[in-house]
């Protein structure tokens, strides 16, 4: 489905370069100063600047009804809107619950997220803001909204510099970024690298100059210091189609530069679709992505990847708790942890989105009983969903319930069971779910299961939690922590050994 999915995006791509498109656009409050400044009406103003070649606008959520209105007449397409939602004064629900509203009622799909500055010599801000942030980007996703960041020209801007917006990212992986080219070269940073960095991840585009290396004073596009024929060019190449906002605040004439701006930006789409003339501007190039390059993992460091959490290092139980937060209390002895049912279950203190999970379990050479009463445990994906833990190897029980299986809704491919006194190896790739506004599953959680070097579940669906009794239900939940269960059964107890976990 993804690759029929790329190969229609490339289509679009290829459509849209045939008709030879050119997705300039403009801030709003640009047309604004233009009409004060030409004493006319913002419609008016709005109307010249399509003249020009603008085709769209940027907004900012708070713009009034009536001037959005004026903009929509002129025929300026709705580029982007922007949403100042300071998150370092609260998670600020009110005005973010506004801003996804204006871009559902107004069918903008993505925003420009301005997160406010950082108080100085305050570090928990920081880590507050980019939960908020997380918060919002997986609010607007449920509604499928873009949100994204720009490099802002203050030091004291969570999202600065490329370092900054990294954190946010890994923060908060839905996030995107809005590139804003003059306030790279503010913070010192080399365009063209940048671009190279974000690759992919770009959705939008502010294009800024600036005088000067020494003077960070603004110009019409093209005329500073900034690469930007060079960066519109390799945008463009890189498949981009989406729009190129122009910005110049503080212009004392606003059309003029408008004007000098526009046929700049033109004439870079102009060189590019000379330059790739073939499949209506697209060359070979378009389609071989180079960078970023995949960072390296050492694939064996004592047996676990480079970058990996271990979870129990055959040591201590650091890592796990019991539900009410008190130490596992389980028994470690011989690099090995063993359940002890008295304690009952475990869970990591940390919580996990989607990740690579490897965990080894072995069951009592001198185990007694049958069917699900013979060794049976289990490790649940986010607190929710099970994949079962049980002696296998020589015993009877319902199908969806033995070793391997999605408890209660998904039985293994085969049996690969190890007989009991040997270790079993559980390799778990897990797909955490995306959910709606209202609750219910947008993209359902999904698993695959290698155990023993064998594909026992392969990429299966789950469709809500594994219950015991009854039918699987719709929790919404996010990030949660990864249980290992203390069966009640009357069996001798399992025991774990090398559990490592990898975000994905």
């Amino acid at each position: 489905m993804k690759k029929i999915i790329v190969l229609l995006l490339m289509l679009l791509s290829m459509n849209s370069f045939a008709q030879k498109a050119k997705h300039i656009s403009i801030f709003a409050d640009h047309i604004e100063v233009m009409a004060k400044q030409k004493n006319i009406t913002l419609r008016e103003a709005a109307q010249q600047m399509k003249e020009l070649g603008y085709a769209g606008a940027d907004v900012y959520v708070t713009i009034d009804e009536k001037k959005l209105k004026a903009l929509d007449e002129a025929g300026l397409e709705h580029s982007c809107c922007i949403a100042t939602i300071d998150f370092t004064k609260g998670d600020m629900a009110q005005e973010a619950k506004q801003a996804i509203d204006f871009m559902k009622a107004k069918h903008y799909d993505r925003v420009l997220l301005v997160p406010g500055l950082l108080p100085k010599d305050d570090a928990s801000a920081l880590a507050l803001t980019q939960e908020r942030i997380r918060r919002f980007t997986e609010c607007a996703e449920k509604e499928g909204l873009t949100v994204t960041v720009e490099d802002y020209d203050n030091p004291q801007s969570p999202c600065y510099n490329t370092e900054a917006i990294d954190k946010i990212i890994d923060a908060s992986p839905l996030t995107r970024v809005t590139f804003d080219t003059g306030n790279f070269v503010y913070c010192q940073e080399d365009v063209m690298a940048t671009l190279e960095h974000f690759y992919g991840k770009i959705k939008h585009v502010h294009l800024k100059d600036r005088k000067s290396m020494t003077d960070m004073g603004t110009t019409p596009i093209g005329i500073g210091c900034v690469p930007t024929k060079e960066f519109i060019i390799r945008m463009l190449a890189t498949g981009y189609n989406g729009y190129f906002t122009a910005e110049f605040f503080g212009a004392k004439d606003m059309y003029s530069w408008a004007k000098e701006s526009a046929e700049f930006i033109s004439t870079a789409y102009d060189e590019f679709y000379a330059k790739y003339p073939d499949q209506g501007g697209m060359g070979p190039q378009q389609t071989e992505i180079w960078t970023p390059q995949p960072r390296k993992v050492d694939p064996s460091v004592g047996g676990v990847p480079s970058d990996a959490i271990v979870l129990f290092n055959g040591v201590d139980l650091k890592e796990w708790q019991k539900d009410n937060g008190e130490p596992a209390g389980w028994k470690v002895e011989n690099g090995i942890m063993t359940v002890d049912k008295s304690k009952g279950d475990i869970v990591t203190r940390r919580k996990f989105g989607s990740y690579q999970l490897h965990l080894e379990w072995r069951i009592p050479s001198d185990i007694q009983g049958e069917s699900q009463a013979r060794g049976n445990s289990g490790v649940f994906m986010q607190d929710k969903y099970e994949v079962q833990i049980l002696d296998s190897y020589d015993n009877p029980t319902y199908i969806h319930g033995q070793a391997g299986s999605i408890y209660k809704q998904s039985a293994p491919l085969v049996n690969a069971t190890n007989k009991p006194g040997e270790w079993n190896i559980y390799d778990i790739i897990y797909t955490a779910p995306v959910f709606k506004a209202d609750g219910s599953y947008l993209y359902r959680p999904f698993v695959t299961v290698i155990h023993n070097g064998v594909v026992i579940q392969n990429h299966t669906e789950i469709f809500g939690t594994t219950e015991w009794i009854g039918m699987p239900r719709t929790v919404e939940h996010g990030d949660g922590p990864i249980r290992l269960q203390s069966h009640g059964d009357p069996s001798a107890p399992i025991s774990f050994r090398n559990i490592w976990i990898r975000n994905l």
